[in-house]
């Protein structure tokens, strides 16, 4: 991790990407419900409750959150009968694969024909890809994009859709899902058919089960209203840029302490930013935390009862026309 964030070092925060995949129950719904305890042994649960109807998505989004590259779909179907037809074709990219997982082959198609047009459309700058080192990712390369593998080990803690974004965009399906199920099913007691017949294929809009359609649009809408102060929030927790391109996306934040609130303040970014300035002298000899200290007490001269009693002594006494 630190050979990446010293070749990350330099470079604007906003064209670094991080690319990762992950699988969707499209169908499955909770397994518990808020029934009361009367109720529990008439109450009827549901063969959606155990589905296994799954997908893998790839997802992917730039450091700033201002980039998000279109969801892709990797299914079973070549060809599913919900994106047949007229109106019907699938709102985001979609790919067949015998098991509905990344190979190489999947993976190298998604590189060419989704992540580098959503980036050529975007800048002509030179942009860089945060990604696993599996074996399916080994085949790619392009000369406008630099790929930057993580280790083996901390993939989990140092990617950015592991940090939190993922688990967003899964919790928001899974809401948007159960009330478009629950609409099905008020719908059915207020028509009171008993048996209702559902066409042969048919999605929720028809009263039946989700289909890859269904599925697709759910994630194109939760995808688009993630904002992108939750994508760098995740960014941050990852902790995998360099002090300079964290301390960018804290100001894009917002999230600068003010001086007045000392004991939670992270001056270790100013302290990097020091180092490359006519200031650098100051700190020689002193340890790093030695420096977050020295620049700890500088913020806090202001408000700091000592340092405002010998400023007002060495006025009174002419000290400060010495200095």
């Amino acid at each position: 991790m630190a050979a990446i964030r010293q070749q990350l070092e330099g470079v604007d925060v906003d064209p670094i990407y991080n690319v990762d995949e992950t699988g969707l129950l499209y169908r499955v719904l909770p397994s518990r419900s808020y029934v009361p305890s009367e109720n529990r042994r008439t109450a009827r649960g549901s063969k959606a409750m155990k589905s296994k109807d799954r997908v893998t998505l790839t997802l992917c989004c730039n450091a700033t959150g201002t980039h998000k590259v279109p969801v892709t779909m990797i299914g079973k179907a070549a060809q599913p009968m919900c994106f047949q037809g007229e109106g019907s074709a699938s709102p985001l990219p979609y790919v067949s694969q015998k098991s509905a997982w990344t190979d190489p082959s999947v993976f190298k198609r998604w590189f060419e024909e989704v992540f580098v047009p959503a980036v050529q459309a975007r800048t002509a700058h030179h942009v860089y890809l945060i990604m696993d080192n599996l074996c399916c990712h080994s085949s790619i390369s392009h000369p406008q994009i630099t790929i930057m593998e993580l280790p083996p080990n901390p993939t989990a803690v140092y990617k950015p859709l592991d940090a939190g974004i993922i688990v967003l965009l899964k919790n928001r399906y899974k809401k948007r899902l159960l009330y478009r199920v629950v609409c099905n099913l008020d719908s059915l007691l207020y028509n009171g058919a008993a048996r209702p017949r559902v066409a042969r294929g048919g999605g929720l809009d028809e009263g039946g089960q989700a289909h890859l359609r269904d599925a697709a649009k759910f994630i194109v809408a939760e995808w688009d209203e993630i904002l992108g102060d939750q994508i760098v929030r995740c960014w941050l927790k990852a902790d995998c840029l360099p002090t300079e391109a964290v301390a960018r996306l804290r100001l894009q934040l917002g999230d600068i302490q003010l001086v007045a609130e000392p004991a939670h303040m992270d001056v270790s970014h100013l302290v990097a930013m020091l180092a490359n300035t006519s200031l650098e002298h100051e700190f020689d000899g002193l340890s790093g935390q030695e420096q977050v200290l020295a620049v700890r007490r500088w913020l806090t001269a202001e408000t700091d009862v000592e340092a405002i009693d010998q400023t007002v002594h060495m006025v009174l006494t002419g000290g400060d026309d010495e200095e």
